[in-house]
């Protein structure tokens, strides 16, 4: 019989009565997954659970996840075997522990964050769009780092989790060309002025965070898609991927390709060496 049991620390566990040991199929790489009701890191976490990694997610409304994931395509079965997921809020840092802490006592291997805020449209010529939460992105990445480096988590320097960030074009690193089309350029400069500008003080934050020795994930990779929009996938081979020095340039990327391409180069692949530590932009 599968359960699914909620304890006092809000944790919910969902294993099989029949099966509590792992099969040869299931991997041994830990996941943290932030954010995964937005369908960029939902993808990502669809993918991987289907791919019998195991996982762990932080969700304020664990049932909002659930019926997302059973849209993707994920059987019952699959979530029951392969999910943990943590009930709470991302600048909660006792939340946020939790999600970073297996069973085992070791940190997880990959953290996934696709944290954001809400857009609102507001009435102003200089910033016509909002957030409900400005600074989300950066409180929730602050959160994810400072839970990173507590001393329940600090193993050897191989340990340490790899931070995926997924970030957008628009905000390129200092001394990095511009990454978007001209033509897009202006919607970019005035239009998602302000919620670009809470991810870029996190990107600011994590260059910072990896210079400290008491940083606690090995290093950082920003994901930067183009001009995100629903859509059923074009498959890798469409997605063009490009460094800070020499960015790929396009107009739109589906999320569900985001989430396609996260999971191939970072959680099923070997990440690259030169991507540590820097930012990718992907687009069409």
């Amino acid at each position: 019989m599968t359960t699914c049991t909620l304890d006092s620390q809000r944790h919910i566990h969902l294993y099989n009565d029949h099966n509590t040991n792992p099969t040869t199929s299931e991997k041994s790489k830990t996941l943290a997954f932030f954010g995964a009701g937005g369908d960029c890191a939902g993808y990502c976490l669809a993918n991987s659970l289907k791919a019998g990694y195991t996982c762990r997610a932080l969700a304020r409304a664990p049932s909002k996840l659930l019926d997302s994931l059973k849209k993707k395509g994920v059987p019952q079965a699959t979530i029951d075997t392969n999910l943990t997921i943590i009930q709470g809020d991302v600048k909660n840092l006792d939340n946020v522990k939790s999600t970073l802490h297996t069973a085992s006592g070791l940190p997880v291997e990959v953290i996934i964050s696709g944290i954001g805020g809400t857009p609102n449209f507001q009435v102003s010529l200089t910033q016509p769009l909002g957030m409900t939460e400005p600074n989300i992105c950066n409180s929730a990445g602050s959160t994810i780092l400072r839970a990173a480096s507590e001393p329940h988590l600090q193993h050897t320097e191989h340990s340490k989790p790899l931070l995926v960030n997924i970030s957008t074009t628009g905000i390129p690193a200092p001394g990095a060309p511009w990454d978007v089309p001209c033509a897009l350029s202006p919607l970019y400069r005035w239009g998602l002025h302000v919620p670009h500008e809470d991810k870029a003080k996190l990107e600011e934050k994590l260059r910072e965070e990896v210079r400290l020795s008491s940083c606690g994930i090995k290093g950082y990779v920003n994901i930067k898609p183009s001009l995100l929009f629903d859509g059923e996938s074009k498959g890798l081979q469409a997605v063009k991927q490009g460094v800070d020095e020499k960015p790929a340039i396009g107009n739109s990327i589906h999320r569900q390709d985001v989430g396609l391409f996260i999971f191939e180069h970072f959680v099923k692949g070997e990440v690259v060496d030169e991507w540590i530590n820097k930012s990718l932009t992907i687009t069409y």
